[in-house]
């Protein structure tokens, strides 16, 4: 049976100039996952990640944890959705619904859970496809059709385990798959991914099934504080 592992990427650099790189705090989440799975005598006949850097970055910092392991080649399937373009397509028509301004919008963006509901109705703008006047960027059902397709990549490629490091869009819609989710929850389910967390999906012939979800034992056990994010 082969047994797909989803690896969120470790923190980002939310709210920096750089957002597509990991924070110190990420490439310690990371490096913790791999130092966990070399306890526990894990091996994998394959590890990849998508082709962002703090996906690339995790998956680095986890074979240095893990002392062993050779990534394959990145595969693009698992990258996140572009959440600069949608936010520059979608944000001034909530701001407009909102009546906010940049003087008001500013400190919204400081705030996780003020930035949360603003992303959220962004989101939902994207996934309706509402138009927009921004050059065209991938659509909600493009990502969809993307993810799918690496994910039956993975589920045809013979092997028995495989490591995969991605992002919490992708791996909410392996998920939904997997148990036939609501678009409504599948959008929910990607704000409770932690940073570093482990997602594992069996193959079988009716399909994938889910067998464990946003797990972050080896964080737990670390006992660092801190140490449990979602952005």
């Amino acid at each position: 049976m082969t047994r797909i592992y989803l690896v969120r990427h470790g923190q980002a650099s939310f709210g920096t100039g750089h957002y597509d790189r990991l924070s110190p705090l990420g490439e310690r989440q990371a490096l913790l996952l791999g130092q966990h799975l070399r306890r526990m005598g894990f091996r994998a006949d394959t590890w990849l990640s998508g082709s962002l850097d703090r996906q690339r970055s995790t998956l680095a910092a986890m074979l240095q944890g893990l002392e062993g392991g050779s990534p394959a080649e990145a595969h693009e399937g698992f990258n996140e959705y572009d959440h600069e373009a949608i936010l520059g397509a979608y944000l001034p028509r909530v701001m407009a619904d909102r009546g906010l301004t940049q003087e008001t919008l500013a400190p919204l963006l400081g705030d996780n859970r003020q930035f949360q509901g603003l992303f959220t109705q962004v989101m939902q703008h994207w996934v309706d496809g509402t138009p927009h006047e921004r050059p065209a960027f991938e659509t909600w059902h493009a990502f969809q059709a993307r993810v799918q397709a690496g994910l039956e990549r993975l589920a045809r490629s013979g092997h028995e385990r495989i490591v995969a490091v991605s992002s919490g869009g992708p791996i909410s819609l392996a998920v939904q798959v997997a148990l036939g989710l609501s678009l409504e929850k599948t959008l929910a389910l990607n704000w409770s991914i932690y940073n570093a967390s482990v997602t594992e999906l069996r193959v079988r012939r009716d399909g994938l099934a889910l067998a464990g979800f946003n797990n972050v034992t080896h964080l737990e056990l670390a006992g660092e504080p801190g140490l449990l994010t979602y952005r």
